[in-house]
């Protein structure tokens, strides 16, 4: 009876937890959009010119507002999964636009991207394949940031090409990162986990990009799974 009643007591505190989570990233929401669209025009000079100090300033504000976004967009997409609401809206699109369009914002846009000549490879072939066009570019941007993140030298390689079978492509995101322990890999997709040392290359990671990936892409008959030889020996996505 009383193991019952505990069970009862969790699963409500669970419930709690989730409702905290998805009306305190929509009330995150609002504010962080407005500063990041500020940001932005005031970059774009709709306020005036800017002075080098103050250009490099507000450069700042946007680049930190973008991650902020980003991880309350994770904390909601958490709190969807979690109570079954994740709407997914399936079409046609080419796969192989999408991850060159994301690899090239990223090497224009990301000072990182360029010192470690962030590199996209393909084959001829027709990349075109069913699902959430904007949820799978969503997890191929945050896996292609995620290397980015994590390795200090070397490279960050994109490659798009057939699966094992003439109906499944394969998207890897291949770097010369921090790598992955043997420790650590049974856990890496869970919810808030995140390796070992990592907060030495980046502090700002909250351990839920890889979840939210893995829950995205398996929703949609897909699979995610990470690839390395240990710690310093980079990792392949």
């Amino acid at each position: 009876m009383d193991l019952r009643i505990a069970n009862l007591e969790l699963k409500r505190l669970d419930q709690s937890k989730s409702e905290f989570l998805s009306i305190a990233s929509h009330q995150l929401r609002a504010p962080l959009t407005a500063i990041k669209g500020y940001s932005s025009m005031i970059l774009e000079g709709e306020f005036g010119a800017l002075t080098k100090k103050a250009r490099e300033a507000v450069d700042k504000v946007f680049e930190s507002s973008q991650r902020l976004v980003a991880i309350v967009d994770d904390f909601l997409n958490i709190s969807r999964i979690e109570a079954g609401t994740m709407k997914y809206e399936i079409v046609e699109f080419d796969l192989q636009k999408i991850t060159e369009t994301i690899v090239n914002d990223f090497a224009a846009n990301n000072e990182k991207a360029k010192e470690l000549k962030l590199k996209f490879f393909t084959q001829k072939a027709d990349f075109t394949v069913k699902g959430d066009q904007n949820k799978i570019a969503q997890v191929v941007s945050n896996l292609v940031d995620n290397s980015l993140k994590y390795t200090s030298s070397g490279f960050v390689k994109v490659f798009l090409s057939e699966g094992v079978s003439d109906k499944t492509v394969l998207l890897k995101v291949q770097d010369t990162g921090v790598g992955i322990s043997r420790d650590t890999m049974p856990r890496l997709f869970q919810k808030f986990s995140r390796a070992k040392d990592v907060s030495r290359l980046h502090t700002g990671g909250a351990g839920i990009g890889l979840y939210v990936a893995k829950r995205i892409i398996e929703d949609q008959r897909g699979r995610v799974w990470a690839e390395s030889e240990g710690e310093g020996k980079g990792s392949t996505f």
